[in-house]
């Protein structure tokens, strides 16, 4: 797999601590059904199309070599014939057509964070590695968080957990934070929802708390999946079993959907509402009854 970057955030407040830049590699070992970022699945580029950008000017249709663009009477990709060679998002100056993931070098990812080191400085943050799941493009990602570490910039990832446990304490010495997600306990639920089985990834939990790694647990939210009542008490369980005393509660919304849309992904809609008030208190309570700390980020 060639890494592929979909995205840079800069000012981000949300992925750890202080002001922070967030890169994002594409790419995934797991195929989440809420997932937030659907672009992040494919390990290829893709195409994204923004209809309310679209002027019907039909330059893109003119330029695909293998017709796999169509106006009925708005446009239309078609994704079998597309080979993804870019040349409809070239012809677009309208910007409605966007390729989502360039390949780029580590001093060129490097010198986007170097942008901000002013900020990490006063405000505490540092750079966060994001994905798709980032430890897939293990040379790329542990060649930035040497070349970061070098700068005394903070560093962080935000992980599946279903990685190489032999490749990922590699990483360890360059890591300040990691941001862990625990979405499914139960083994073949996890398995027909997410597409893989989550013993590697439990395992992987028991040997960062063993090397006393800088770890921090995260659960999304997902009405019908991960906030059950049964699959919430197995996690709480397994925590508890584990020493874990906090973790951080992302809640669900469906922001998601539209990207998927956007490049024609066949992740379906979920069909599930957001929580409303109460039922979010409700959740937090339980988690505060059995004495763990929560971090609410809705």
């Amino acid at each position: 797999m060639i890494p592929l970057v979909f995205d840079i955030q800069r000012f981000s407040i949300h992925d750890g601590p202080g002001i922070r830049t967030v890169v994002f590699l594409k790419g995934c070992n797991l195929e989440c059904p809420w997932c937030q970022n659907p672009e992040s699945i494919s390990h290829k580029v893709e195409l994204a199309y923004y209809p309310d950008k679209c002027q019907n000017l039909r330059d893109c249709a003119m330029f695909c070599p293998h017709g796999a663009i169509g106006f009925q009477p708005n446009l239309t990709i078609n994704r079998a014939l597309c080979t993804q060679c870019t040349s409809c998002s070239v012809s677009c100056h309208a910007g409605a057509i966007r390729v989502i993931g360039q390949h780029l070098t580590p001093e060129q990812i490097m010198l986007e964070i170097e942008k901000d080191k002013d900020y990490y400085q006063t405000s505490g943050g540092g750079v966060t590695f994001s994905g798709g799941e980032p430890t897939l493009h293990f040379d790329l990602l542990f060649d930035l968080l040497k070349r970061c570490k070098t700068q005394n910039i903070h560093t962080n990832i935000e992980t599946n957990g279903y990685f190489s446990w032999n490749q990922f304490q590699q990483l360890l010495p360059y890591l300040d934070l990691i941001y862990f997600d625990i979405k499914i306990a139960d083994t073949l639920l996890h398995k027909k929802h997410l597409h893989a089985g989550n013993e590697k990834i439990w395992e992987n939990i028991k040997n960062l708390i063993r090397a006393n790694a800088p770890v921090e647990f995260r659960m999304p939210l997902i009405p019908d999946y991960t906030a059950t009542d049964q699959n919430i008490r197995s996690v709480v369980i397994k925590l508890k079993e584990m020493g874990i005393k906090k973790i951080h509660l992302l809640a669900y919304h469906n922001m998601g959907e539209a990207k998927a849309e956007r490049i024609g992904s066949t992740l379906p809609p979920l069909g599930v509402s957001s929580f409303n008030n109460e039922q979010w208190n409700e959740m937090l309570h339980y988690f505060h009854e059995q004495e763990l700390e929560t971090i609410s980020l809705r």
